[in-house]
């Protein structure tokens, strides 16, 4: 609880009211955001899983060096974690769903593992600002370059290339562009759906899940807390929608964001 507070002060959220939480880091990768949690929250036990065997080494390599007892690591598929028959009440997924056949399919298939009033951190690519990357797969679908070593480096050569007006060369600037595995997710990729605001909201009231807000800068927020001053938890999606649609970089990396399932309603006496 008071992580997610730290994380987002005006969130109107249900505080779990445990002292010990189970986490699941779905899709974990190298293992940077899950290690983060375990620092940061104290007495939590966290499951990781990937697809990727590699990755799971590298991160497993990481805990283990950091002295990070509290992390159990394993491979399985998004898609079939249902099947483990557990429950959290944590759920990270970050930079994982915008890369299967069907976000929003995996996305319900998470939520089943979610316990009542358990909170889920989420990262999705942004339509809106990743338009220079759409130009940039284009580009080099266009050209043929192939998503090898050699045609990573001809494909970032010619976006050098381009003027310096040219909205393309923003690429440049992302350190995702210098390396050679980095490039290939972040513009060879062989499958990425990019979302915007409306679709999100619009599954949240599907699914009945509480957005509790977004994480991003102080100076953000207060740009449009400015903007929108009637939203006080800054947790209105649609305004945010028209804020982004102003400022279309304002989620170049990803909507990273906290949402709440809702809690097992009361029986009363």
């Amino acid at each position: 609880d008071l992580h997610l507070r730290r994380q987002l002060p005006a969130a109107p959220f249900a505080p779990l009211g445990k002292a010990e939480v189970e986490i699941l880091a779905a899709g974990c990768g190298t293992g940077q955001h899950h290690i983060e949690f375990a620092h940061a929250i104290a007495h939590a036990q966290i499951l990781a899983i990937d697809l990727s065997l590699a990755s799971l080494a590298y991160a497993r390599r990481m805990s283990d060096a950091l002295g990070l007892a509290s992390i159990d690591y394993g491979q399985a598929d998004i898609l079939e974690l249902p099947a483990l028959e557990r429950s959290f009440d944590v759920i990270v997924a970050g930079g994982v769903l915008h890369h299967m056949a069907d976000p929003f399919a995996a996305w319900r298939q998470l939520l089943r593992l979610l316990r009542p009033g358990g909170v889920m951190n989420l990262g999705l690519y942004s339509a809106l600002a990743r338009a220079d990357v759409v130009a940039a797969r284009a580009f080099i679908a266009g050209n043929g370059f192939a998503p090898d070593a050699a045609g990573i480096r001809r494909a970032r050569a010619a976006i050098a290339r381009m003027p310096a007006d040219a909205p393309m060369r923003r690429l440049t600037r992302s350190a995702d562009f210098y390396s050679t595995s980095e490039c290939r997710d972040l513009l060879f990729h062989v499958q990425e759906h990019r979302l915007a605001l409306p679709e999100i909201h619009r599954f949240l009231g599907e699914t009945g899940l509480r957005f509790l807000g977004f994480e991003l800068g102080r100076d953000v927020l207060a740009r449009y807390a400015a903007r929108f001053p009637q939203d006080r938890t800054l947790t209105d999606l649609l305004s945010w929608d028209a804020f982004e649609r102003e400022h279309p970089r304002t989620f170049v990396g990803m909507y990273q964001f906290w949402v709440q399932k809702p809690p097992v309603p009361s029986t009363g006496a």
